[in-house]
Formats: structure tokens, C-alpha cells, sequence
């Protein structure tokens, strides 16, 4: 596997940004891509927990290599990003609430379904 995503982002703060990351296979020599959804992580471990600890014991369907690369992906106007965490609350694991706290100003406002 080549790089190590321990340390560099947490599920939480991922799921801040949008409901799910894009993965490649580690193995440079395959091209594989998949969809990683946050919520079935997020009730197997906390929020705190470094994405990396998942990313490392991914399997690849197509080659059977170990290891996945992510990809954010932050929305756009046709496919909107949908965070799991709101944004605007700090560093905390506020759910997202676009009736709620967040009707006021979320950064994300263009990109919240409703």
C-alpha cells in the first residue's frame, strides 16, 4: 500500500464534507474505483477514529489487493454533497440539520438536498 492515511483525516471529518468518498485500489497496477459511505463506518466506530485504520484493511473486488486511496468528493449542483456532520459546528460531530440549526447559514447551503 502506498500511502498511510493514519493521522490525516477522521471518519467524522470526513463525513462533515459529504455522506461518502470516492476509493481507488492501492495497487498501482489496477484501476479499480469503488464508493465508500460513511454511515455504516460511523456505527462500527467512533467519529474520531482516522480513516486510515478503514482504508488500510480494504480489499480490492478486482485485483484482491490491500489498501484504498480516497478521493473527496465535494458535490456539485447536479449530484449535491449530503454531510452526515454539519459544518459550521467547530470541530464537534453536530448532526447535519438543514431545518434546524443550520437553516441559518450552513457553507454548504447550495449543496443541502431539501
Amino acid at each position: 500500500m502506498g500511502h498511510d492515511w493514519n493521522g490525516y483525516i477522521s471518519i467524522g471529518e470526513a463525513a462533515r464534507m459529504n455522506d461518502h468518498c470516492r476509493i481507488y485500489c492501492a495497487n498501482h497496477l489496477c484501476d479499480h474505483s469503488g464508493r465508500l459511505d460513511f454511515r455504516p463506518l460511523l456505527r462500527k466506530y467512533p467519529p474520531q477514529t482516522g480513516l486510515g485504520k478503514v482504508l488500510k484493511t480494504l480489499r480490492c473486488q478486482k485485483c484482491g489487493g490491500l489498501g484504498a486511496t480516497p478521493i473527496a468528493e465535494s458535490g456539485t449542483k447536479e449530484h449535491p454533497a449530503s454531510p452526515i456532520f454539519c459544518a459550521r459546528v467547530g470541530r464537534g460531530t453536530h448532526r447535519c440539520d438543514p431545518a434546524g440549526q443550520c437553516k441559518d447559514g450552513c457553507r454548504l447551503d447550495a449543496a443541502l438536498p431539501g
